[in-house]
């Protein structure tokens, strides 16, 4: 099992009480850097890798292979956590890592934590109040949509489908007793508190 924990953006106080308990029942933890040490480091000693910054793609592919291949030999036999800055979903290394242990290792069953991320981070900071539509970019095109309290989920799939969406997955009352998932074909209604992911494929 391979665990993606989230650390929030830094402060020990926004690790959740979810990721703790990760950090402190895995066999082994990685991080990314040091940064994200310093804070598993009060609830196990981590093995940094490392992910160097370099336009050589090869060279790239090669490092991500071994590091993948690394931490599927600990993930395959025994609870193993990846732990990252930020949120493991989104712009993460760690979304980068699954995909390549998914390509090579797909016995490895995997899950992630979510934590604080930068958008809900940058809104406290910054005392800006996120309560309409906001775009969030690293410069790569959209390939996913995300959109909030989606009563009327079949007609919002249907908008998108127009703009050349073709995944869609619901999610109502998400991480209570009453959550539901809907993949594929979306219905007509839904509860306020859902929220439709749509995405290209690529």
């Amino acid at each position: 099992m391979l665990i993606g924990v989230s650390l929030g953006p830094g402060d020990p106080e926004l690790l959740t009480r979810k990721a703790e308990k990760a950090l402190k029942t895995a066999e082994k933890v990685f991080v990314p850097g040091e940064m994200a040490a310093d804070i598993v480091r009060p609830y196990a000693e981590p093995e940094i890798l490392e992910f160097p910054m370099i336009s050589d793609k090869k060279r790239l592919q090669e490092i991500w292979s071994e590091n993948a291949d690394h931490v599927a030999s600990y993930a395959s036999r025994a609870e193993t956590a990846f732990a990252c800055i930020g949120d493991v979903n989104t712009f993460s290394t760690f979304s980068h890592l699954k995909r390549v242990v998914k390509e090579r290792h797909p016995e490895v069953e995997i899950e992630t934590i979510p934590g604080v991320g930068t958008v809900p981070a940058l809104a406290a900071k910054f005392g800006v109040d996120l309560s309409e539509s906001f775009l969030v970019s690293d410069g790569s095109p959209v390939e996913t949509v995300i959109r909030m309290k989606a009563v009327r989920p079949a007609k919002l799939a249907a908008e998108l489908k127009e703009e050349g969406f073709d995944e869609f997955v619901l999610g109502t009352r998400l991480y209570t007793p009453d959550e539901r998932i809907v993949r594929g074909e979306m219905p007509d209604k839904s509860d306020y508190f859902s929220v439709l992911c749509a995405r290209r494929i690529r």
